[in-house]
């Protein structure tokens, strides 16, 4: 038995996910679903440990998280826009071929492709 190539810095509990996925195939449902339930590391087959406490957060807390979170996603967003922009401006064609074949039906010819650069 072989296993897997595996990144040389991984947590424990992802080399445990990985060897799970290696054993069922590479398929996350059989992991999901996996009957070896007296396999020492069954309890760990989803990634997660579960004798792990649930950290339990004051509302303080989850208020700092949740203006971390929006100003994330606010500058995501951001970012996406500006890449938006910077796409949009000068004549780039997303889709050469597609404006081709509209150029070409438009004056009742068939279109015809030149050499594209991929």
């Amino acid at each position: 038995m072989t296993l897997p190539d595996q990144p040389k810095a991984t947590s424990p509990l992802r080399a445990i996910r990985l060897f799970c996925l290696w054993c069922c195939k590479e398929s996350q449902q059989e992991v999901r679903l996996c009957p070896a339930v007296e396999c020492v590391l069954w309890p760990f087959r989803m990634g997660r440990n579960p004798y792990r406490k649930q950290k339990t957060l004051s509302e303080e807390q989850k208020q700092a998280l949740a203006d971390a979170r929006e100003r994330f996603n606010l500058s995501k967003s951001l970012q996406i826009a500006e890449e938006n922009e910077s796409e949009s401006s000068g004549n780039v064609i997303p889709y050469p071929d597609m404006y081709l074949e509209e150029k070409a039906l438009q004056n009742d010819e068939y279109p015809t492709y030149p050499d594209l650069p991929y």
